[in-house]
């Protein structure tokens, strides 16, 4: 059971980074927002009930800038929101945070915001002055697009009564009419036509020519901060909504203090019942604690803060036509249904494309060329089929079969019993190679800008590029390179020029960019701050192969690793041909070791264990603390553990850590070295 448990995180780990990636990166979703979520709370619940898979939560958010603006870091992360999607999840919620804080559901209040779906948007004012405008990108690190935000009618430029510094974040956005009226102007000019109005505001601001920005008449709400030089300015979400609209800042309409589950369900109904009334898209509301104090005890998960969830709208629904099913194979073999309806308009949304998933999705919904459907629209974005409208299959309605041979290589193909996805196995298909080399070239990988999925299909088509390496040996074939379509002196060497620029990459980034299972962004950072450079990761993960070994407890030790990351990471630095690969890249590449933030405190690097009951802090808001400080938690006491913090009744972990002298310290000392802090 666990076997197939495993296979079906895989499955959905890899749909949660490819739909990340056209949604953020992209603009061009092509699946709904409840799709996605349902995809993501399927992930969630799975890896919350299957701890010991090392599978580990979501961290990622949004995805990587473009390459045409410049990046800058944000000065705090830029996090996304955990999902509701009905009165009982938020009725979770409020008891989460009430068993979190220790304190009565009573006594905390929720400010309720409708939720803009447009573009998140960082705005740094300094001495009153707009002086910077960053997107979300990858929640971490941003496009720096002034120039264009300038545009903005609505932006104040210049503030009063203002801090030193000010960040405020919130979310540009195109009206209802707005949107019609400028998709009307790119038809009638040729121009591409928007998919939504959050996918008409992301492409305005990722535009170079601000003066066609200016057209759009685009928007801005304004809904928190980020860092500001006075934090004493405002100590509730209502006072900081109060000194936006002193400063000059619009905000949505219709915004609640609330207390009980039962006000906040009245709340919901009536935003239901109003927003086709409302000029602007919204998917959801937003229910935040108010008291920012409170808010700073919640603290952040990995991706979403504690203290905040997005309770998600319902969908749109209508009809369309099946024309035809096609296949597509991922890099990791998974063959993905994707089918071809007949154009249909939702709420503004021209539908064309839609993914199946899996061939058991097509089965258990009956789906057949030919049906009618209902296309299900949540959110603003392209839908799913919710169902067939059975009443209406004719006889030329054809049943579906995935074929068992693969669509790109001809080989058979497997499906796993209790297993959704079928995959190709072969090793050598050319479908999954051309698919890694797009993930190794990617914004998420080498960032090589230049070879995307064209040039690639292109190159592996006159097989010049089979493997990573081949790309930096690109520079050998300069001539061939100008005798293609498209590729004229100039292009040829500013290619050879970005693939140059690229040999130098900081060691997470390259271990992102290899594609190993469940190796993501994250885990990539985790494996370097660990391990620092490659020839380390190496020779240590190879010794883990010894599964009583120090290097694999240690390996399973860290913190969101676990047995099924540690297995797959022992797989590929075992197998002979990664290995091969990885000697001719380290030899053509420079890859920087990675380097450790060194803000020295009391518990950093320490690997710690909580024993017993702490009296003046709960278990979850400790360790959110301490890993803050930079600190690992693990469950178990062993040698490899540097502290062990004690509360009443600690049991027997207490006496083990006593007789393996690894230092002990009670709630009385932690208190004192976090107040030091």
């Amino acid at each position: 059971m666990s076997s197939d448990v495993y296979k079906r995180l895989s499955f959905l780990k890899s749909q949660i980074e490819r739909h990340n990636k056209l949604y953020h990166g992209h603009d061009d979703p092509v699946i709904s927002d409840k799709e996605f979520d349902n995809i993501c709370d399927e992930y969630d619940n799975l890896v919350v009930r299957n701890p010991n898979l090392g599978f580990t939560k979501r961290e990622d958010v949004g995805f990587e800038p473009l390459e045409k603006f410049t990046k800058i870091k944000h000065s705090k992360p830029m996090l996304s929101l955990n999902n509701g999607f009905n009165i009982n999840d938020i009725e979770d919620f409020i008891e989460r945070t009430r068993k979190f804080l220790n304190i009565s559901s009573d006594d905390i209040e929720f400010v309720c915001e409708p939720k803009i779906d447009g573009l998140s948007i960082s705005l740094l004012y300094e001495n009153g002055e707009l002086s910077q405008a960053l997107t979300r990108g990858n929640g971490y690190e941003g496009e720096l697009v002034t120039e264009n935000i300038l545009t903005i009618d609505n932006i104040p430029k210049k503030i009063i009564d203002y801090p030193e510094f000010l960040e405020v974040r919130g979310e540009i956005f195109i009206s209802k009419n707005d949107f019609e009226k400028l998709n009307k102007e790119q038809l009638t000019n040729d121009k591409k036509v928007f998919s939504n109005p959050r996918n008409a505001a992301a492409g305005s601001i990722r535009q170079k020519d601000s003066n066609e920005i200016k057209k759009r008449n685009l928007m801005f709400f304004a809904y928190t901060v980020g860092e500001v030089s006075n934090e004493n300015l405002f100590d509730t979400q209502i006072n900081l909504l109060d000194k936006f609209k002193y400063w000059g800042f619009n905000i949505p309409e219709n915004i609640k203090l609330l207390k009980t589950l039962d006000e906040i369900a009245s709340y919901y109904n009536s935003m239901l019942e109003m927003r086709d009334k409302i000029d602007y898209e919204i998917d959801g509301l937003v229910y935040k604690v108010n008291s920012f104090a409170l808010q700073k005890r919640l603290g952040e998960m990995s991706r979403a803060p504690r203290w905040a969830i997005a309770h998600k709208l319902p969908s749109l629904i209508k009809e369309s036509i099946i024309e035809k099913i096609d296949l597509q194979v991922g890099r990791t073999g998974t063959i993905t249904p994707v089918a071809r309806v007949k154009k249909v308009k939702i709420g503004g949304v021209e539908v064309s494309n839609v993914t199946l998933h899996n061939e058991d999705e097509i089965e258990r919904k009956d789906i057949r060329i030919g049906d009618t459907v209902l296309i299900e629209r949540a959110g603003d974005v392209i839908p799913h089929i919710l169902s067939v409208v059975k009443e209406k299959r004719t006889k030329m309605s054809e049943k579906y079969f995935i074929s068992k041979y693969c669509p790109a290589c001809g080989q058979i193909t497997t499906k796993k019993e209790g297993e959704a996805a079928r995959k190709c196995i072969n090793t050598d298909c050319k479908a999954q190679k051309i698919e890694n080399l797009i993930h190794f070239c990617s914004k998420n990988g080498m960032n090589i800008d230049g070879l995307g999925n064209k040039q690639i299909k292109l190159f592996f088509k006159k097989s010049i590029v089979t493997t990573y390496s081949d790309i930096f040996k690109l520079y050998e074939k300069k001539d061939e390179l100008k005798s293609y379509d498209g590729f004229g002196e100039l292009s040829v060497n500013k290619l050879l020029s970005n693939i140059n620029k690229a040999k130098l990459v900081n060691f997470d980034k390259f271990l992102t960019s290899l594609g190993i299972k469940q190796v993501g962004e994250n885990t990539s950072k985790i494996l370097a701050e660990h391990y620092i450079d490659l020839p380390n990761l190496i020779y240590n993960i190879k010794k883990a192969t010894d599964k009583v070994s120090d290097e694999f407890q240690y390996l399973v030790n860290i913190d969101q690793i676990g047995i099924s990351v540690a297995e797959d990471l022992i797989n590929f630095f075992n197998s002979s041909t990664n290995l091969d690969e990885l000697d001719k890249l380290s030899q053509q590449l420079s890859i920087k070791p990675y380097q450790k933030l060194n803000v020295d405190n009391y518990f950093l690097n320490k690997k710690v264990v909580i024993t017993g009951a702490l009296n003046n802090f709960t278990r979850d808001e400790i360790k959110t603390k301490l890993n803050s400080l930079g600190s690992k938690f693990v469950s178990q006491v062993s040698k490899n553990i540097d502290l062990v913090i004690y509360g009443e009744n600690p049991g027997s972990k207490l006496s083990k850590a006593k007789e393996l002298n690894i230092k002990i310290i009670d709630e009385k000392k932690l208190n004192e070295i976090l107040d030091k802090l």
